[in-house]
């Protein structure tokens, strides 16, 4: 069986998959998890504050944190098999590449100067986030604008500065193959510096040097020279391995040293993966939605202000935060000629210049 083939339909199913959630978060509302909420990357801009003893960031819960966790011991024992076999952000730029055969030739010191950019964002990023308190990157960033393609002439708005970066990456994309992923992805840098400590290589013996799994490297680290493959660039994909002609295992998957099937790798990284999310949900410890608003209303514990969403309506956030109407409007400083039906991130409509997230910051 062709790993490579069974890799692309997971990664397609995953896209696929993202794509429906985004779609219904942003028409259903905060029973759906936002993209910052099941990013792994949010759950670390989170920890510090959370630690502090404050209330989560905006858009974010405690299960974010779970999902950082959960994400980091995978890479510890398989390295950075998430990017390669479960990202659904990476499958875009692997399948926009696969337009376009002949590629982009970057020297050898320019792509390893380039590939440190995603460690100095991956600072800023977390740097900013916990000086400020607010997912400040959240304009900028490709993913999030990638994330709300359903939301219309809206992501002009609010995402534009990070959907002409998406356009960008993508266009670059088609003559350098996974570019965003290569130097300039935050988590991936994370994922990178633990893929260090983990026991999963791809390791590589005598060899013919055909070159076939250098030109099928989605990272272009062209295995079949090295003995060890870069840990905290290889993304786990099993290409190399899946593609080498010798009959003989030149280059094999590891993992403490065993070799490892390429196709069991594939599919034990993901099972393994989503049956911790499973799991984790199943036993309580992976909320990233806000509770039915049901649960509040039958005695359950009100939100802290700071956990409210944009898509509730003023008179949904008065009941999760607890309060009765005419309070809510009041510490939320709405005017009360606009309407209780009103969602609190279109009060702007009936407001200009009220900030619904530097309010509940207040």
């Amino acid at each position: 069986m062709n790993v490579r083939y069974v890799r692309w339909a997971i990664l397609g199913i995953i896209l696929i998959g993202s794509m429906i959630l985004n779609y219904l978060h942003i028409t259903a509302g905060a029973a759906f998890p936002s993209v910052h909420a099941i990013c792994p990357l949010g759950g670390l801009e989170n920890l510090q504050i959370w630690l502090s003893g404050h209330a989560n960031l905006q858009k974010l819960f405690s299960g974010t944190m779970t999902l950082l966790f959960l994400s980091l011991g995978i890479t510890i024992i398989f390295g950075r098999a998430i990017c390669g076999n479960i990202c659904p952000f990476g499958a875009i730029f692997e399948f926009i590449g696969k337009l376009t055969p002949k590629k982009l030739s970057i020297s050898a010191h320019s792509d390893r100067v380039l590939r440190y950019v995603k460690y100095i964002i991956l600072a800023i990023v977390i740097g900013m986030a916990w000086i400020t308190a607010t997912l400040w990157v959240s304009p900028y960033d490709p993913y999030v604008a990638y994330a709300h393609i359903w939301s219309g002439a809206e992501i002009l708005n609010e995402n534009g500065i990070g959907l002409l970066i998406l356009l960008v990456v993508l266009a670059v994309s088609l003559v350098i193959g996974r570019f965003f992923c290569k130097y300039l992805c935050p988590a991936g840098a994370l994922f990178g510096i633990f893929s260090l400590v983990s026991p999963t290589r791809v390791t590589r013996s005598e060899c013919m040097e055909c070159g076939k799994c250098a030109r099928s490297c989605p990272m272009g680290i062209e295995p079949g020279r090295k003995t060890a493959v870069n840990a905290s660039e290889c993304i786990g994909c099993t290409t190399c391995v899946d593609v080498c002609p010798s009959k003989t295992p030149v280059i094999r998957m590891t993992i403490a040293g065993k070799t490892a099937k390429p196709l069991l790798f594939v599919l034990g990284t993901v099972c393994i993966f989503f049956g911790a999310i499973a799991l984790l949900n199943t036993v309580g410890f992976l909320q990233v939605t806000v509770p039915p608003i049901g649960s509040i209303q039958q005695g359950g514990a009100p939100l802290n202000i700071m956990d409210l969403r944009g898509s509730m309506t003023i008179e949904e956030g008065a009941v999760y935060a607890g309060m009765d109407l005419a309070e809510f409007y009041r510490v939320m400083e709405i005017p009360k000629t606009v309407p209780a039906t009103t969602p609190l991130n279109k009060v702007p409509n009936y407001v200009p210049g009220y900030d619904f997230h530097a309010m509940k910051a207040k």
